[in-house]
């Protein structure tokens, strides 16, 4: 039933995250707590991420706004390191109530505020960005939603918002992941678990593509965003 259950995540994360340009970390870090250790689907997801991220890049590698990116990953680079130390110093429960915690709030946030909330794209809100995504990114492997907001504001197409925001999770998933490896928390298990996950996400970017110019952005996002409240708050309580 676990690999099932990776398949099932990959899968479903994958189609949001091609159709909409986020979401795949937030439906596998929602489904894989519950059944492997956090570190463990962490790792999964930061691994299995890659590829995807790395192809939808090189899909719309023509619409890349460069100069958006280096900022944004300097400060990445620096913050994700503390969350994976405080990941790895912390105790199972602990992690997964502030991943409920942390799913509420951003679902209240899509549901309520990203549509009322301006952002100016400049130096000083990058590196804000940056510094939220690379500390949620370590902790718990979801480092999109400050990127989402901050490109979607410092782009002018579709086009680009999704080749700039896949491109800054390449590099930022490559550091994260090396720094795993560096620190020993890879296993063997860990990469069967990966391979699985694979096999769901070439299945559910390939669908994803084929609807990115049709589907709703706005219906999806109240999908995943119910969808991590609900999670949220049974992690909370459950611990």
């Amino acid at each position: 039933m676990t690999a099932l259950y990776i398949l099932l995540a990959a899968f479903v994360g994958s189609f949001i995250q091609s159709a909409s340009g986020f979401g795949y970390a937030i439906v596998v870090m929602s489904i894989l707590p519950l059944f492997i250790p956090f570190q463990s689907a962490a790792i999964v997801e930061v691994l299995s991420a890659l590829a995807m991220v790395l192809w939808i890049a090189v899909k719309y590698r023509r619409h890349i706004h460069w100069k958006l990116l280096w900022w944004p990953l300097v400060a990445n680079g620096v913050f994700s390191l503390a969350g994976i130390w405080f990941q790895s110093g912390s105790a199972e429960t602990l992690l997964r109530r502030i991943l409920g915690v942390t799913l509420v709030v951003l679902s209240l946030y899509f549901i309520f505020f990203s549509s009322k909330l301006v952002i100016r794209a400049n130096l000083w809100t990058g590196l804000a960005a940056g510094t939220v995504s690379g500390l949620c990114g370590g902790l718990m492997s979801i480092g999109g939603p400050p990127m989402v907001a901050y490109y979607l504001a410092a782009t002018r197409s579709k086009e680009e918002y999704a080749a700039t925001l896949q491109t800054y999770f390449v590099f930022s998933t490559i550091y994260i992941f090396a720094a795993h490896v560096a620190m020993g928390h890879v296993t063997g298990q860990i990469l069967s678990w990966s391979a699985l996950a694979l096999v769901g996400l070439a299945a559910g970017t390939f669908c994803g593509l084929k609807l990115f110019d049709r589907l709703s952005a706005d219906g999806l996002k109240k999908v995943v965003c119910g969808f991590m409240a609900v999670v949220g708050c049974y992690l909370v309580i459950t611990g």
